[in-house]
């Protein structure tokens, strides 16, 4: 049943200096905290405009340095993992857990109002990410049920969401999921392909589909998986087709090993990319700006160059708003501001 919420907001305008910047690449600024929450779900609205989520029921609506946090009366102990902003008043924010921990919320007046949408009925289920191709047509991964990863549909911007049929999804090994860390293991093309990456089997896999998301082919990455830490953890396309992952091992952060790789267009085999050693959670591509980062730090690649780091600060996801800028959100409620 829908349940209509208040809010609380606190808001905070004080920054810290710039962290450590690689030549030629920018730093991050690290504006004050305003939530005790692991920031996981990110997503830019226009200009300086953003949105995160988090544990603990935090939100954050973000201009710039300013930061708006607010808390769903009655989701307070969701982990809201996912996040899609349709524009700066309309936000649909997804939890992630176990049953029906997993629950998608919508405001449309920019946080005042909050109304539930739908929550996971599946007792074995759990959501990962979720991702739209426009205002109307969707996904929302979870981890495998019935020996399958969960892949659901919407063609009315969030109101109703189907299960797409499970055959057209390869079945997943032993062990096999997805990560909930950044809300990037999901990944739309921009001629109808759709993709998902995963771990902890054995191998990190990709899952793709070029037409649509209706049939699915798995593909596996160099990326290490061989314990229920390690694996693909997000996932990126580029305008020209190439598709990013990036991951590692979340329990040791600093570990040696691949950690990028890259599919070409009409390719079939994931080649490794040299990169700073280090656990990676979250991956943006926006025209030949690639960045990655995680609780190693910060990496980027501008106009086809070696990837550097460009901040030492632990963080869990990112999106780039331009060619030499991006917002990025992690642990303790952490913003970053990056700018070439």
């Amino acid at each position: 049943m829908n349940r209509r919420a208040l809010i609380a907001g606190v808001a905070a305008t004080a920054a810290m200096p710039s962290l450590a910047a690689a030549d030629g690449l920018g730093g991050i600024r690290i504006p004050a905290s305003t939530c005790d929450s692991e920031l996981r779900g990110l997503s830019p609205t226009g200009g300086k405009s953003y949105w995160a989520s988090g544990s603990k029921g935090w939100l954050v609506r973000g201009k710039d340095e300013r930061q708006d946090a607010m808390r769903i009366v009655g989701a307070e102990a969701l982990d809201f993992r996912g996040l899609h902003a349709f524009s700066d008043s309309h936000v649909l924010a997804m939890s992630a857990g176990p049953g029906d921990a997993s629950q998608l919320w919508r405001t449309r007046d920019g946080g005042k109002k909050w109304v539930q949408v739908t929550t996971n009925q599946d007792p074995d289920g759990f959501w990962d990410s979720i991702a739209f191709v426009d205002s109307r047509r969707g996904f929302i991964l979870g981890d495998p049920t019935q020996s399958r990863f969960t892949v659901l549909y919407t063609a009315d911007g969030g109101d109703t969401w189907n299960r797409l049929k499970p055959e057209g999804v390869p079945p997943a090994d032993d062990g096999e999921s997805a990560f909930a860390a950044s809300n990037g293991c999901v990944a739309i093309g921009r001629h109808g392909q759709v993709a998902f990456c995963t771990g902890g089997a054995g191998k990190a896999r990709v899952y793709l589909s070029r037409g649509g998301g209706g049939v699915f082919v798995a593909l596996d990455t160099p990326i290490p998986a061989d314990s229920r830490s390690k694996g693909a953890f997000a996932c990126a396309f580029a305008k020209d087709g190439t598709l990013w992952v990036c991951g590692g091992d979340y329990k040791n952060p600093t570990a040696e090993g691949v950690n990028l790789a890259r599919l070409a267009p009409g390719r079939i085999t994931f080649e490794a990319v040299p990169a700073p050693a280090g656990y990676l959670s979250g991956l943006d591509v926006h025209g030949d700006t690639v960045m990655a980062t995680g609780l190693a730090g910060t990496i980027v690649s501008r106009k086809g160059a070696p990837f550097q780091r460009v901040s030492p600060a632990p963080m869990n996801t990112v999106r780039l708003t331009g060619k030499t800028s991006g917002v990025l959100c992690g642990p303790k409620g952490t913003i970053g501001l990056w700018k070439a």
